[in-house]
């Protein structure tokens, strides 16, 4: 919560948490001293509504699926540190275009 005093404010808690607030300061506080200073004279600063995100565009789906390469044995093969722009642990998997039959 941020709170703000028109005046220099020292709010103590009974449980020893304590701020000091001077005049016009906005300040963001945890709930229970933004209360405790609400009572001695402090006021809640509420921001202003912030505007909404802006809508991403849908992407299109595309036929290629990526799945981690396997050598012979069916073991995952790694990305060889050497060929920076290529990434040999996964492949390119073209969609058959088969649809699934319903049961």
């Amino acid at each position: 919560m941020k709170i703000k005093s028109d005046t220099d404010l020292h709010v103590t808690t009974t449980w020893g948490a304590s701020i000091f607030l001077a005049a016009g300061e906005e300040r963001e506080v945890g709930d229970d001293l933004g209360l405790q200073a609400q009572q001695q004279g402090a006021v809640e600063v509420k921001e202003a509504a912030k505007p909404a995100p802006k809508a991403k565009k849908a992407k299109a789906k595309t036929t290629a699926k990526k799945t981690r390469a396997r050598n012979e044995d069916g073991h995952y093969v790694a990305d060889d540190p050497s060929t920076p722009d290529v990434n040999e642990a996964y492949v390119q998997e073209e969609e058959t275009g088969k649809e699934e039959k319903a049961e």
